[in-house]
């Protein structure tokens, strides 16, 4: 067809660059593959492609710093961003930031090639209207790409516990799913960061990032939200409950404005840290030591922490039948127990409430492989992974919530009927004292 170059296809799903190479070269078009953007930036020095079709969920530089730094340095190059993952805004932002067109997988036939005929079609305009004027429109943030951290965690570590090793994980990974409340479509990257950085949330389109930490928790209604400005990231407890047992201290994840709810559990997230593994890092890292008990009570909800050698969580639940009254006690010092005894336990709700949350606009992500139900007599959308699997979720969910000042606790909990609110509440009890 006379291109002058070829269309360049990045994506990490080697299935995808295939099919799309095979449809395209079907079409006349000759096709270049990279399995990320570091891989497409170099290829596009020495290839100049006609066009780029870029994937917006990559591990390493997601879609959108790649498309920043492509049309930092060529700007006049086309760039359709895809997506199975993704909302209108991201969309959105990430027109403004330089793409010509957005189409979501999985992709149709028809669709594809009307982005590429419309997007070459316009190919000589962009040319014409100037590399400064599009260059102009593109903030980098910084040279790496990097958001600005700030490490709350380390600068004043009062109340100093058992010393643990810094740990962050040893590479990249990506994680797909929807988000339980938002019922949308949403992923994670999941990025290493350096000693002395803690554990952060951003934006996939966004360079503010979000610390994990209990100063940013905007709301505790049914899940934990935290917000930094018009930037914020929701139902972070499952993927924060297994960071602190696996002992993370330092992330970026990118996110898509609510952690996906994969199977209601933490049991995914345990499985893809353990293979993609972890790299123990130089740097103090304390855990916070209680030396003396503090009670929060709220009506039928009460916590105590008292003084402990170690991570302890004692929970009683009870809620009428069939769920009824259930007792569960639990020491964090092992991720495989953690894995094996409290990550596999589901997110639960009761059919007498699943309208009423809808209504208030939660819940709308919930699927009948997503969460346990509970009807008159019992579970009715799937058997119970543990008899008492209600009150394991409650200690999954404390374990994160608890994880929100970025050190684990040296401390027995008692809990009786708390959730999202209480364990934030203590939390900030003991922050006053530290």
């Amino acid at each position: 067809m006379g291109h002058p170059g070829p269309i360049l296809i990045v994506d990490d799903e080697a299935s995808i660059r295939k099919s799309l190479e095979g449809v395209l070269n079907d079409e006349g078009y000759s096709c270049a593959l990279a399995s990320d953007g570091a891989d497409a930036l170099s290829q596009l020095q020495s290839l100049h492609p006609s066009l780029v079709i870029l994937d917006i969920w990559m591990p390493g530089m997601d879609g959108i710093e790649t498309l920043r730094r492509m049309k930092a340095a060529q700007p006049e190059t086309p760039v359709i961003m895809m997506s199975g993952h993704a909302t209108i805004s991201t969309a959105i932002k990430a027109t403004k930031v330089g793409a010509s067109d957005f189409i979501e997988k999985p992709l149709e036939l028809d669709v594809v090639l009307n982005a590429i005929r419309r997007a070459l079609g316009t190919q000589d305009t962009v040319r014409s209207s100037g590399a400064g004027e599009l260059a102009g429109s593109i903030d980098l943030r910084s040279p790496e790409g990097m958001p600005e951290l700030q490490p709350l965690v380390f600068r004043n570590q009062t109340m100093p516990g058992a010393l643990i090793p810094q740990r962050t994980l040893a590479r990249s990974a990506v994680l797909y799913g929807q988000g339980l409340h938002s019922g949308r479509k949403s992923g994670l990257i999941f990025e290493p960061l350096g000693p002395n950085s803690g554990i952060h949330f951003v934006g996939v389109s966004d360079n503010r990032a979000i610390p994990a930490h209990l100063d940013f928790v905007e709301s505790t209604g049914y899940a934990t939200t935290i917000r930094l400005g018009t930037t914020h990231v929701a139902t972070i407890e499952h993927v924060m409950s297994a960071l602190n047992a696996y002992g993370v201290s330092n992330l970026l994840i990118k996110c898509n404005g609510e952690v996906p709810v994969l199977d209601g559990s933490s049991v995914e997230f345990c499985s893809l840290f353990e293979d993609v593994g972890f790299e123990n890092q130089i740097g103090d890292w304390h855990g916070i030591l209680v030396k003396e008990p503090v009670r929060i009570d709220a009506g039928k909800a009460s916590i105590r922490l008292e003084p402990c050698d170690a991570f302890e969580i004692d929970y009683t639940l009870e809620y009428p039948a069939p769920v009824g009254k259930q007792h569960f006690v639990f020491r964090l010092d092992d991720p495989a127990t953690y894995r094996k005894e409290i990550a596999p336990a589901r997110t639960f709700g009761f059919a007498r409430d699943i309208g009423q949350l809808q209504r208030q606009g939660l819940a709308l992500g919930g699927r009948f492989d997503n969460f346990v139900l509970f009807g008159e007599e019992g579970p009715i959308n799937d058997a119970l992974r543990f008899p008492d699997e209600p009150v394991r979720h409650k200690i999954m969910d404390m374990i994160g919530d608890l994880y929100l000042l970025g050190r684990r606790l040296q401390a027995r909990v008692v809990a009786h009927m708390t959730g999202h609110t209480q364990n934030i509440a203590v939390l900030k009890i003991l922050r006053n004292m530290m």
